[in-house]
């Protein structure tokens, strides 16, 4: 089987990736995969910027995204989105507001990028593209839901435990000053909490 390629990147991840969320016919897959863009991103290079309107939702195939917006010249961090998850601004893509935050590549990486307004012309004759949309937009609610609980629910050091239990590559891969802001304390704080271990 010849494995074709985009930008350097495979495209049978990105149907497998794809069928995580919802399998489809060979048909809608290659309906929607063909409405797809690879795009390689260097560290620190904006995907989306604070004030432009989301049209799309991205695909981490290699590196990770990083969520964030300023506060008041400080960076806070919302969501770290390693390989085989998805990132958009759902707000924005649905109301075609201004973005209030930034989705940067936290390293050098490569996203598929899915233009809603081009898989759009699909999502009336394919009923399953459809659903595909609506099952990914359901997946990064629950995603910043869980999130949103931590910080409800959760004591510092309890996010923190929570987080090396649940996604341990933010230990790995993300430095230390960017974790604490990810999870609400000062480094200092986040420095305690891991000499208490």
């Amino acid at each position: 089987m010849v494995c074709i390629k985009f930008a350097g990147m495979d495209v049978h991840n990105l149907e497998y990736y794809i069928n995580q969320i919802l399998e489809l016919s060979p048909e809608e897959l290659g309906l929607l995969t063909a409405c797809v863009v690879s795009r390689q991103l260097k560290k620190g290079e904006l995907i989306l910027k604070e004030g432009a309107i989301c049209r799309h939702f991205y695909l981490v195939q290699k590196g990770h995204l990083r969520t964030w917006y300023n506060k008041d010249g400080v960076s806070i961090n919302l969501n770290f989105t390693f390989e085989g998850s998805f990132s958009s601004n759902l707000k924005s893509l649905k109301n075609r507001e201004a973005s209030t935050f930034n989705i940067e590549a936290g390293e050098d990486s490569d996203v598929w990028v899915f233009p809603l307004d081009n898989i759009s012309r699909q999502l009336n004759l394919y009923p399953q593209i459809s659903r595909f949309i609506r099952r990914l937009a359901i997946q990064i609610l629950i995603d910043s839901e869980e999130y949103s609980n931590l910080f409800k629910i959760h004591t510092p050091a309890e996010r923190y435990y929570y987080m090396e239990q649940n996604n341990p590559r933010l230990l790995q891969r993300i430095p230390l000053s960017q974790i604490a802001s990810y999870l609400g304390v000062a480094r200092e704080t986040l420095s305690r909490i891991r000499a208490r271990k």
